[in-house]
C-alpha cells in the first residue's frame, strides 16, 4: 500500500499536494490535522465558517479516483469542523485507529484544543476496543517521547498512545502524526514505525509489517500559519 500522508500545513503550501498526489499516486490519503489556517483576523464566532470555506474550496488537491482520504483533526480545527465524507479508512488487518485528542495546554490560542489525560485514555480505549491490536494509528499528536519534542525541549505527546504500544511491546505497526514541528522526521521504536509530517508530508509503502520511506519534506514556513490567506471577506450579521 502506497499511503501519502499531510499534517500542520495551517494553509500554506497547498500548491505542491496536486503534484506529490500524481507522482504517488497513493492507495490511501491520510491527513493527520491543522491543514487549515486558523483566521485570527476574523472574529472567533466567524472562524469556524472561515474554516469551511476553506477546505471546500481546496479539499479536491487530496482526493484520489480510487484511493481513501481520511482526515483527523488536529487542535487548531475550530471546534465543530468536520468532512463527514473523509471519516473512512481502508481494510487493513488489524485495523486502523484515528486518535484525535490533543495531550494538555495546546498554546496561547483560546480555539486551540487540549484534552484532559482522562479524555485522552477514554477516546484510545474506545478505539482499541474495535481493533485491540491495530496495525496503523492515524493520530495529530505523537507518542509520548517520539517526535515529540519542542525546540525547548519539551514533550508534547500523547501518553496513553505511548503506553499502549509500550505495552504491546512496540509491535509491527505504523503510527501517523504530526503536531510538534520542531519534530519532523521517521523514527523506529522496536518494530514500531513513527512518522511526524508536521508542516509538512511523508509518503510510504506499508505492508502490514514494514514501513518504507519513499519521500519526505516540508511544503509550509511553520512559523508564521496564525494569519489567514486570502479569503473572501466574511459577512457579519
Amino acid at each position: 500500500m502506497r499511503i501519502l500522508a499531510f499534517s500542520d500545513l495551517h494553509g500554506d503550501g497547498f500548491l505542491g499536494v496536486a503534484g506529490l498526489v500524481a507522482a504517488h499516486r497513493p492507495d490511501w490519503i491520510v491527513l493527520c490535522g491543522d491543514l487549515l489556517p486558523d483566521f485570527t483576523n476574523l472574529r472567533p464566532h466567524l472562524r469556524l465558517g472561515a474554516q469551511q470555506r476553506f477546505w471546500h474550496r481546496h479539499r479536491g488537491l487530496f482526493l484520489r479516483d480510487g484511493a481513501v482520504t481520511t482526515y483527523v483533526v488536529g487542535n487548531h480545527e475550530v471546534e465543530g469542523f468536520r468532512d463527514a465524507a473523509l471519516g473512512a479508512v481502508p481494510e487493513l488487518a488489524g485495523g486502523i485507529v484515528r486518535v484525535e485528542g490533543i495531550p494538555g495546554d495546546a498554546g496561547p490560542f483560546s480555539f486551540a484544543r487540549g484534552w484532559p489525560a482522562a479524555a485522552l485514555k477514554d477516546e484510545l480505549e474506545a478505539q482499541l476496543r474495535a481493533h485491540p491490536e491495530p496495525s496503523v494509528y492515524v493520530s495529530h499528536a505523537p507518542p509520548y517521547g517520539s517526535l515529540d519534542q519542542t525546540r525547548s525541549g519539551r514533550n508534547l505527546g500523547h501518553r496513553p498512545l505511548f503506553e499502549h504500544l509500550m505495552s504491546r511491546g512496540w509491535p509491527p505497526a505504523l503510527v501517523l502524526c504530526g503536531h510538534v514541528h520542531q519534530s519532523f522526521g521517521m523514527e523506529r521504536q522496536g518494530d514500531t514505525t513513527i512518522v511526524n509530517m508536521a508542516t509538512g508530508y511523508a509518503a510510504l509503502d506499508w505492508d502490514g509489517v514494514q514501513a518504507s520511506l519513499v519521500g519526505m519534506g516540508r511544503l509550509s514556513q511553520g512559523g508564521s500559519f496564525y494569519d489567514a490567506p486570502p479569503l473572501d471577506p466574511p459577512v457579519e450579521g
